[in-house]
């Protein structure tokens, strides 16, 4: 098919190809050039035109956006024969990646050599795979049995154990962190791993904080495929029940809305019904008593969204939530100057039906937030993002946490209904 493609229209092609790479080079100050038939691109359309935008969505193997939004950039994964034709039909578009799985195969040979520490600030230096997880978070609870613990949610659908860590000196007010709720979103587990790892040190502010609040994080709620991203396809996205489900899909509230779809094949297919998944009943648990908030972390794209993603009107405590989402927003850039963004999931114009903020919000009374951690762009590393930035990223994620929960005891702000 793209040998006939391109001999028909060879003249244009060339030269929108030429165009487009001159522009490339120029701006990234490196070779774009396609490395092979089979390896794929990350590319950025920045067209606002929707007929544009859904050639482009039907072109990709992949959608790395998660909120495609008119007038916002919209990262896809391309074949090249699906670059040929974004080209032939002269879709306006800017190269991110020139070759994603080469990106995954360098990241996978610099894992197999990384360093295996058990604890301490060098367990951050790098990513960790499941076993290594699990035993951090047994030294975690071994280490302070006092106020540490570990609580068993369930298993997954291959039957790996879903657990949190709870650090609590018996503070009535309860935040929720979760992480991993999509494979290949790895800075998404490390961090609220780190920030149980920074609370449990005990500095003078988190011993302050651990007087009022209970703090309950679950770093990887979706094990399963975690793990197979580790193993086989550093992209993946869902669960790996079947084809896979998006477990940010399967919640209750707004179940089988947009930003979901019915399609297994879809990296946002959302299951047959709400809680059909292991992972997300696993969820469920963190929320049997009263929870003042609940933040799930996600990567990438530096911004923090509040409900309601799956409709359009504002929620109930549309201040209150404003409210904090604007001290989070505070605390991470004061932290390292990276700026995270503020989106009320109300004002989105596709949105997502099914997500676990939505959830905790409508069904539990949770303040809920949804951080996308670094980077702002796959340009900058995207889901492969270089080890070295765990830390600083661990740095603004507790910051915000820290301030949420300075402002839930300071305002002892509660939802309404």
């Amino acid at each position: 098919m793209l040998v006939p493609m391109l001999a028909e229209t060879s003249r244009s092609f060339r030269g929108l190809l030429c165009a487009a790479l001159a522009v490339a080079l120029a701006f990234e100050g490196r070779d774009v050039l396609p490395r092979g038939p089979e390896s794929h691109l990350a590319v950025r359309i920045d067209s606002s035109d929707a007929g544009e935008r859904a050639v482009a969505r039907s072109l990709a193997e992949d959608v790395w956006t998660e909120h495609d939004e008119p007038g916002a950039p919209l990262d896809l994964v391309l074949s090249r024969v699906g670059l040929a034709e974004l080209h032939r039909r002269g879709i306006g578009h800017r190269i991110l990646v020139d070759d994603v799985d080469a990106a995954a195969a360098q990241e996978r040979a610099r894992l197999a050599h990384r360093p295996r520490v058990t604890a301490g600030p060098g367990w951050f230096a790098e990513y960790r795979d499941v076993t290594e997880i699990d035993a951090f978070i047994d030294k975690l609870a071994a280490d302070s049995p006092s106020f540490v613990r570990v609580r068993a949610l369930g298993t997954s659908h291959e039957g790996r154990p879903i657990r949190a860590v709870e650090l609590s000196r018996g503070g009535p007010v309860t935040i929720v962190l979760d992480g991993g709720h999509h494979a290949r979103e790895w800075l998404s587990v490390m961090v609220p791993l780190c920030i149980a790892d920074r609370i449990a040190a005990q500095d003078a502010r988190a011993k302050r904080l651990l007087e009022s609040v209970t703090f309950v994080i679950a770093p990887l709620v979706n094990p399963d495929g975690y793990a197979y991203s580790w193993t086989t396809d550093r992209y993946w996205r869902k669960n790996r029940h079947g084809s896979g489900i998006d477990l940010n899909r399967n919640y209750s509230v707004g179940f089988g809305g947009a930003g979901s779809s019915g399609d297994p094949a879809s990296p946002n297919f959302r299951g047959e019904r709400a809680f059909s998944e292991p992972e997300t009943r696993a969820v469920q648990t963190l929320f049997v008593d009263r929870v003042a908030a609940h933040v799930d972390f996600h990567a990438y794209s530096q911004v923090i969204v509040y409900p309601w993603s799956h409709q359009r009107s504002d929620p109930p405590d549309r201040d209150a939530l404003a409210t904090h989402a604007a001290r989070m927003s505070s605390a991470l850039v004061e932290t390292h100057g990276v700026a995270y963004a503020i989106r009320p999931g109300s004002t989105l114009t596709t949105g997502a039906g099914g997500t676990a903020g939505d959830w905790s919000y409508g069904e539990r009374g949770a303040l809920s937030f949804l951080i996308e951690l670094r980077p702002v762009s796959a340009r900058d590393g995207g889901f492969v993002l270089p080890p070295e930035q765990i830390a600083p990223t661990c740095d603004e994620a507790t910051a915000a946490i820290y301030a949420l929960a300075d402002s839930l005891i300071t305002d002892s702000v509660a939802p309404v209904r």
